[in-house]
This record gives C-alpha cells, sequence and structure tokens, in this order.
C-alpha cells in the first residue's frame, strides 16, 4: 500500500491521466482490429447479424412504401425467442446504408459503436462521481485487452454493463435529489425508464437486476420524502416504470405472438436449466438427435411434438426441462454453479480462441493471440481479488461511497445471479466488467484512507436522517459481505466434496 501511495502521489492531475487513459485505449482498440476484422461471427453472434439484416430489409422496405416481409422478421428477429433484439437494433443502420457489409465492416461498426457508448460513459462518471473514479473505469475494463477485443463483437453484453452504469449514476443523482428533500423530476424517471429498457434490449439477463434496483430506488422515495415531495417523486417512479413497459411491450407482445406463448423477455431459461442442471440424455424425454448442437437438439425435438399437439414450443420446452431435472439433488446442482461461476469469472481471455479468421490467423496473429490473452490476465486476476476482498470487507469513508458501495455490490452481485440459473461462459463477464473496476477502485482508496495515505473526505452525514442512513446503510453492507462469503463456502464446499 506504501508503493502504491507513493505511485498514486506521482499521478498527474486526475483529468490529463483521463485523457491519456482514453488515447490509450483507442490505440489498444487499433492495434486489436487485425486480430477480427477478417473474423466470420461466432456463436450468437449469427443471430444478432441475422435479425439486424431483416430490419435492415424492413425499414427499406417501409421507406419504399412496402409491406415488410413478416415472415423474415419472425424468423431471424424472434426466431425461438432466445435472444432479445437490442444488438440486432444498433447493426441495422449498417445494414441499411451497405447490405453486404461483410465481417470487417461489421466489427469495425461495432467498435466506433461501444467506444461512443464508452466514451459517454466516461463524462458521466466524470459528472456524476468525479475524476478518479472515471480514471479508474479507463483503466479497467478500459485497458483489459479482451475487454476491448470485445468491444468489436455483435453480443450485447459489453455495451449492457456500459449503459447499466449510466442507469446507476442516475440512482447516484436521485439519491442526491431526495436527500436535499426534493423530488425528481418527471424527466428524471423518463431517462431512467428509457436507459432500463435500453440495458434490457441488450443483455435478457439483466432483468432481475433491473426489477431490483427499481425496487431500490421506490423505497428510497417512500423513506426519505414526505409530503408532496413524495408524491411527486412517486410518479416519477411510475414514469420510469410506464416508460420502461411501454418500449418492452411491442418485443414481448410479438415474440408472444410468433411464438404463441407468453414470452416476456426471452425464452431461454428453460432450455439452459435443462442443458446445465438436467440429465442431458433426458433432455427430449430420452436421448435427443445426434446430429445436431447441444441447444438446437431439444428446440427442433420440441417443435415437432408442438405440431404433433397443436401446443406452443415455449411450453413443450418447459415440460422437457422439467423431466431432465427431476432427479436434480442440491449437491449436483451446487456443483454445476460453482463450475458456472468458474466459467464466468476465470476465463476472461477464451474468446481469442474463438473469433478468428476462418483461414486461422498465421504466426503473426497467433502471436497477439498470446499476447491479449497474456496481457489480459495480468490485469484482470489482481482486479478479481481486490473485487473479491471489497465483496467482503465495508466502505465506511463517507455517506455517498457507502451508497456508491451499495448499488455497485447489487448490481454484480444480480449479475452472478447468472450461473445459477444458466450456463456461463468466458463472455459474460464483460457486462460485469465495469463494475469490477469500480469496486476495485472503491477498495483501494478505502483502505488508502484507513492507513492515512489519503485524506479522508468529508463523512457527508449532516443530521439525524443522514445519520439513520448511514446506518441502515451500514447494515446492508454487513449483510452483503455476510452474504457473498457465506456463497463462497458454500461453493467452494460442493466444489471440493
Amino acid at each position: 500500500m506504501n508503493r502504491l501511495a507513493s505511485f498514486v502521489h506521482r499521478l498527474p492531475p486526475a483529468p490529463v491521466l483521463l485523457g491519456w487513459l482514453v488515447v490509450a485505449h483507442v490505440v489498444l482498440k487499433v492495434l486489436l482490429f487485425p486480430l477480427v476484422w477478417s473474423a466470420p461471427p461466432h456463436g450468437d453472434e449469427q443471430a444478432y447479424l441475422n435479425g439486424a439484416m431483416a430490419l435492415s430489409n424492413a425499414l427499406r422496405d417501409l421507406f419504399s412504401f412496402h409491406s415488410p416481409d413478416t415472415a423474415e422478421l419472425d424468423r431471424n428477429v424472434v426466431a425461438s425467442g432466445w435472444f432479445m433484439p437490442g444488438m440486432s437494433i444498433v447493426v441495422s443502420p449498417l445494414y441499411v446504408v451497405l447490405p453486404d457489409a461483410g465481417p470487417a465492416l461489421v466489427r469495425g461498426y461495432c467498435g466506433l459503436v461501444t467506444l461512443a457508448i464508452y466514451v459517454a460513459v466516461l463524462r458521466s462518471v466524470v459528472r456524476v462521481l468525479g475524476h478518479r473514479w472515471a480514471v479508474a473505469l479507463a483503466i479497467f475494463p478500459g485497458l483489459v485487452p479482451m475487454w476491448a477485443f470485445f468491444g468489436y463483437g455483435a453480443w450485447g453484453d459489453l455495451n449492457a454493463g456500459l449503459v447499466l452504469v449510466l442507469v446507476v449514476l442516475r440512482l447516484v443523482e436521485m439519491y442526491r435529489t431526495l436527500r436535499r428533500g426534493e423530488a425528481p423530476t418527471l424527466r428524471d424517471g423518463l431517462v431512467l425508464g428509457l436507459l432500463s429498457v435500453v440495458t434490457l434490449y441488450l443483455r435478457s439477463s439483466t432483468s432481475v437486476l433491473l426489477l431490483g434496483l427499481g425496487v431500490v430506488a421506490l423505497l428510497a422515495v417512500v423513506v426519505l420524502l414526505r409530503g408532496r415531495a413524495r408524491l411527486r417523486a412517486v410518479a416519477s417512479a411510475g414514469l420510469a416504470g410506464v416508460a420502461f413497459l411501454v418500449l418492452l411491450a411491442p418485443w414481448s407482445a410479438y415474440a408472444s405472438h410468433v411464438l404463441d406463448a407468453r414470452v416476456v423477455t426471452t425464452t431461454t431459461v428453460a432450455t439452459s436449466k435443462a442443458n446445465t442442471f438436467g440429465d442431458r440424455e433426458q433432455v427430449c424425454f430420452g436421448p435427443c438427435d445426434p446430429d445436431s448442437t447441444l441447444w438446437f437438439r431439444p428446440l427442433r425435438y420440441a417443435r415437432e411434438v408442438a405440431r404433433a399437439t397443436g401446443t406452443s414450443e415455449v411450453d413443450v420446452l418447459k415440460e422437457m426441462s422439467a423431466y431432465a431435472r427431476r432427479d436434480d439433488s442440491l449437491g449436483g446442482y451446487l456443483d454445476q454453479v460453482a463450475h458456472n461461476m468458474a466459467a464466468y469469472a476465470l476465463q476472461p481471455a477464451v474468446f481469442v480462441d474463438h473469433v478468428v479468421p476462418e483461414d486461422g490467423r498465421g504466426a503473426f496473429g497467433t502471436a497477439g493471440g498470446f499476447v491479449v490473452m497474456g496481457t489480459t490476465w495480468l490485469v484482470y486476476f489482481p482486479a478479481l481479488l481486490l473485487v473479491v476482498a471489497a465483496l467482503v470487507t465495508v466502505v465506511r469513508r463517507s455517506l455517498e461511497a457507502r451508497v456508491v458501495d451499495v448499488l455497485l455490490k447489487l448490481c454484480l452481485g444480480a449479475l452472478l445471479i447468472q450461473p445459477f440459473v444458466h450456463v456461463a461462459g468466458g463472455r459474460y463477464w464483460t457486462t460485469a466488467a465495469p463494475f469490477l473496476g469500480l469496486l476495485a477502485a472503491g477498495f483501494v482508496q478505502e483502505r488508502l484512507v484507513r492507513t492515512g495515505r489519503l485524506p479522508a473526505p468529508a463523512s457527508g452525514v449532516a443530521g439525524p436522517a443522514d445519520e439513520a442512513v448511514a446506518t441502515w446503510l451500514g447494515r446492508v453492507q454487513v449483510l452483503l459481505a455476510v452474504g457473498v462469503a457465506a456463497a463462497l463456502v458454500v461453493l467452494l464446499v460442493a466444489v471440493v466434496i
């Protein structure tokens, strides 16, 4: 910590440092582009791009005063309801202008979109939390090579994490407004609702998190305000909810219509639970057709059953999932969760070997891939250790630091629900990456303040109301730390036994 404090004091002013870090991020992305520019879509990317092409065709039809091809939209945008159409919407303008865009144009376009969102997030962090927090975010994940590498992908995970940071910043601003005894404006509620639904469209697994943050915001309104201010704040929160639901409704209604079943976000949970926690030899009420992938085998079977019985493939998949998991045990479930968690958190660079040109990278590209993996590990794992330490400790340096700490931990905790219900892999950490960086930075700052190596900020407690908030935040922080420690122990025991 002494060396770290000395290093921190020798750094240039935070605004200057932030500028150089952004430049370094841009340089890093430029250096990485040759590794990915000719790589064809991998896995889920193809589904997102198919949806983008279908949407672009529909837009061209509308501009030409023709009826869109609804069959193409059904087949490529909804398909089996596995993916929210956020990234398809993001990429569709490229295909409107360049219908035959190849991998290089698609990946370059995705890289520019991600860079624009990243810079916008850094500016918002500066405005709400200050330059130091923005510097932390610019270092991690901004200088993590694999995170920059993923910026060229057509998955929505990375962008969802960035937009989620904007949601958290809005909540911090809302807390400041509530603390002054004022109600957030209707515009504040509208913006919060819009940012939340954009996050959901980019990554459907954020639904539980967004619901939780909504409940937290509503509780804060009820506790911190009185009288007319409370009513105005509830109205603002209500507008956020209405905006969220109104923008979600078109997708839910359309997907439900196409699949002839109730679909709120996506339909993947049932199949994923069957493949992840059930007996894979019983997913199709017995062995599935071996001439297909793990995900399409049950889907093909469910469609056949649905056609034969006049039901929905979504309902059939739920029954298949329940059948495959009928003999699940708690020990087996926890063991699989532990493996999912390891895949989620301990394989940050595995996709270097997946996103490659059809003919390979050659000697130079292969060496570049090893450099990306090695440097990613060097940056990622020390930060991960700091995050684990942050999750089992409590921040006390100021009232607002407590608020930020609780919001970050709630977000990360909710994102880590995925390994408990869904197969996990080495790309999903990109959604959590900004929160990993901010939590690691918060832990380091807390330790430097506690040891006197950085001056302590003002406590921010200015009256009985603030004291009550600080007390409750402290209790929540302790509860979160105990919960994380208990979860880690349980999963470790499950692996060992």
